[in-house]
């Protein structure tokens, strides 16, 4: 996905833990004001994040770390591995398990999607939205929000399915993600589109009272 400086630098990063502009400024033929736009754009991006570390006194000092999203560019194993766990499971007939674990996996992420939109700095609509947008993001569906001011309806795009590798064993996460958007906006979500079912992304229609 990236290349260049901004790679080298995520790349410094994961490889080291964390990274301050100095350091990026010792390990790279950049200047130190072409590193701090570098870093302010992949924090923008949620790719890294601050992280102020104290090694004596004075003032702590200011380091950048990956966040999920920026350990998420690596490559990973675990998607199939939890594939493979899921088809083992099945043929061992804990169907049930399965069940109960995505159950009480959704059921714990709608409650805290209803918390941080309840936590929003402000009490609107829009705000309590962007909050959602930015759970959204952390979770990597690349989600797209899109609202129609004529019919008062919200449309969510989910670009990306970080469940895929496990819907190829289960059709669980769909149903459950389905009923995540209705139990969050009172039964009014509808999906319209379904990657599962072939679609380049899943959507839904979310009338809202404004």
């Amino acid at each position: 996905m990236f290349t260049g400086s901004k790679k080298e630098l995520l790349d410094r990063i994961k490889r080291k833990g964390t990274l301050s502009i100095d350091e990026a400024v010792e390990h790279t033929e950049l200047a130190k004001t072409t590193l701090r736009e570098h870093f302010l754009q992949l924090e923008r991006d949620g790719y890294i994040e601050r992280d102020y570390v104290r090694s004596g006194p004075g003032r702590p000092r200011l380091q950048y770390q990956l966040t999920p999203s920026g350990h998420g560019l690596y490559p990973s194993a675990e998607a199939r591995m939890i594939k493979e766990m899921l088809s083992f499971l099945k043929s061992r007939g804990e169907e049930d398990t399965i069940e109960e674990f995505f159950r009480i996996f959704w059921e714990e992420r709608l409650d805290e999607a209803r918390y941080r939109m309840d936590q929003s700095t402000e009490d609107s609509m829009q705000s309590k939205l962007a909050v959602l947008l930015h759970m959204l993001e952390e979770e990597g569906f690349m989600p797209e929000f899109d609202f129609n001011e004529e019919d008062k309806t919200l449309t969510v795009k989910e670009c990306n399915c970080p469940f895929s590798e496990v819907v190829k064993e289960t059709q669980l996460p769909c149903k459950l993600e389905a009923m995540f958007y209705k139990k969050l906006f009172d039964e009014r979500a509808e999906r319209k589109t379904h990657i599962a079912s072939g679609d380049h992304a899943c959507t839904y229609a979310i009338p809202l009272d404004e």
